[in-house]
């Protein structure tokens, strides 16, 4: 029986891969379960180069994308989660939440927090969902690490549009590129799922006085 053909992307708009990155990528080449390419794509901006991506899979004839940011580290193997069959699923990354001013947020206890969310289908907007523990469908998940089944993308609103933000009338951003494609995906009927057992390490960097003012030093 052939092995199925799986694509792993870093999309790396600035030419950059963190080292943890890198040395996940050399872990992964010794798994031998699937036929796998790995490439480091530079387009920008991000939408650009996730269709771009999108293109060579579709034309490559792969079974499963698997994406993962310039930034992030999965700490198990993410293509333990293949054999689930999920149309889209993600692993949990910690995402910085404090991009506005600290005295702006209600909770100031809580500056990172899991990029996993439920949708208010009225409001439409999405909330940001406590950890739980293994296997659990969900809304939308973050585009930090993700494994997505070729099924998703015989669909040409998901191949052309899927990564491109919403936009608000005036032209302004409304949703951002890994909610809306969660969004279409989700209204195209696939379904998201997120496994809490396979988080990943995010590397940012963090400015002190933040840090400061959140333990109150």
């Amino acid at each position: 029986m052939a092995k199925k053909k799986v694509l792993v992307t870093v999309p790396n708009g600035e030419q950059w891969i963190h080292k943890e990155t890198a040395l996940f990528l050399l872990k992964l080449q010794q798994d031998k379960r699937y036929k796998l390419k790995i490439d480091l794509p530079t387009y920008r901006p991000l939408a650009n180069n996730q269709h771009h991506i999108i293109k060579e899979f579709i034309l490559g004839n792969y079974d499963y994308w698997l994406s993962c940011d310039a930034d992030v580290a999965p700490i198990k193997n993410p293509l333990d989660l293949i054999k689930l069959d999920k149309d889209i699923i993600g692993l949990p990354a910690p995402l910085w939440r404090l991009k506005n001013p600290l005295d702006t947020y209600q909770d100031k206890s809580h500056p990172v927090y899991w990029g996993v969310y439920s949708y208010n289908e009225s409001r439409d907007e999405y909330k940001i969902l406590s950890k739980e523990k293994g296997l659990q469908k969900v809304d939308a998940v973050s585009g930090a690490c993700f494994i997505i089944a070729r099924r998703v993308f015989n669909n040409n609103r998901l191949r052309s549009k899927g990564w491109w933000r919403r936009l608000n009338k005036d032209g302004t951003v409304f949703m951002g590129n890994d909610l809306s494609f969660c969004w279409r995906a989700r209204d195209e009927g696939w379904e998201v799922w997120v496994h809490w057992d396979y988080p990943v390490r995010h590397f940012r960097e963090v400015e002190l006085n933040k840090i400061m003012d959140i333990f109150m030093i």
